[in-house]
């Protein structure tokens, strides 16, 4: 069985994480966090035979929250029923330390090289190049601002923008792309993000009625209600990854957060992913996407 702990920024750590999960659908998978650990359960779950003798995951993020990791790290070693991956969001330094107790207990380790800006804000050009956009080094830094300098938020916002491009049958400039897809400009969506976070569906639905809700703007508010949920989850992950949000925003997305457990933010993530999967298919359009996305805060 696989053991690998994975270390560096979200982006590093996520992509990591999807590369070393199996392909094979019948395989078991379970997501732990550190920060709520229930030992018992996980121990329980990594330690079991699967029923079906399917191949076994075991996924444990915010290791580096967990107060006596090195006994846990000891004991998780002996497991021998389920493949691991443990993970930590590095916030400024790589924790040595931790990559020293991981390797000294079996476990092959993937941690992040430390990257100079200008190598950062290549990854925003690759990231956006894989989606046919090309962006100089200036409308990138842009992208890479605008996303609190967070590469997962950028991978993000380049799938909004390929969305956006789809429905255009004109080729349409990076610049008026940029413009169009980057910004909360109606007041109201501010309303609507608030009421969606504080998961309020009739004050949602109330307020998404009174906007403009041609496709075009329908793809602005499916933006900008998936930006609250990844400010939600960045928020689980350190608060330093919403610097360049402001006081008043961040106050408001922490009460915001006490509506939420963890796991549903991890989920609803999940189901936005296959709203986009749904939308460039064609499976689904963007003014029903708006409203699916709306519904899925709905905590019935």
């Amino acid at each position: 069985m696989n053991k690998i702990f994975i270390t560096g920024s979200s982006y590093f750590v996520d992509k990591n994480i999807k590369d070393n999960l199996s392909d094979d659908e019948d395989a078991s998978l379970e997501i732990f966090f550190g920060d709520e650990l229930d030992k018992t359960e996980f121990f329980s779950y990594i330690n079991s035979i699967d029923l079906f003798g399917s191949e076994k995951y075991a996924v444990l993020r915010n290791a580096g929250k967990i107060k006596d990791l090195e006994a846990l790290v000891t004991a998780m070693a002996k497991t021998t029923e389920c493949n691991l991956i443990i993970s930590d969001v590095a916030k400024d330094k790589i924790d040595q330390q931790a990559i020293k107790l991981f390797k000294n207990n079996g476990f092959s380790v993937i941690a992040e090289e430390q990257k100079k800006t200008r190598a950062t804000i290549d990854d925003v050009i690759q990231i956006f190049k894989a989606k046919k956009i090309l962006l100089n080094y200036n409308q990138a830094e842009l992208i890479f601002n605008k996303c609190f300098n967070n590469l997962s938020m950028v991978e993000h916002e380049a799938d909004k923008m390929e969305i956006y491009i789809l429905t255009k049958k004109e080729n349409v400039p990076v610049n008026v792309l940029l413009e169009e897809v980057s910004g909360e400009k109606e007041e109201t969506i501010y309303a609507l993000t608030d009421n969606f976070g504080m998961r309020n569906i009739a004050g949602t639905l109330k307020i998404y009625k009174t906007m403009d809700n041609s496709s075009d703007n329908n793809f602005k508010i499916f933006f900008a209600l998936t930006r609250r949920i990844f400010q939600l989850y960045l928020l689980y992950l350190d608060i330093d990854f919403l610097k360049r949000v402001p006081d008043f925003q961040i106050t408001k997305i922490k009460e915001q957060q006490k509506k939420w457990k963890q796991k549903e933010v991890i989920q609803i993530i999940d189901k936005i992913s296959e709203l986009d999967k749904d939308i460039k298919t064609g499976i689904i359009n963007i003014d029903n996407a708006v409203i699916s996305l709306i519904l899925l805060a709905d905590n019935k």
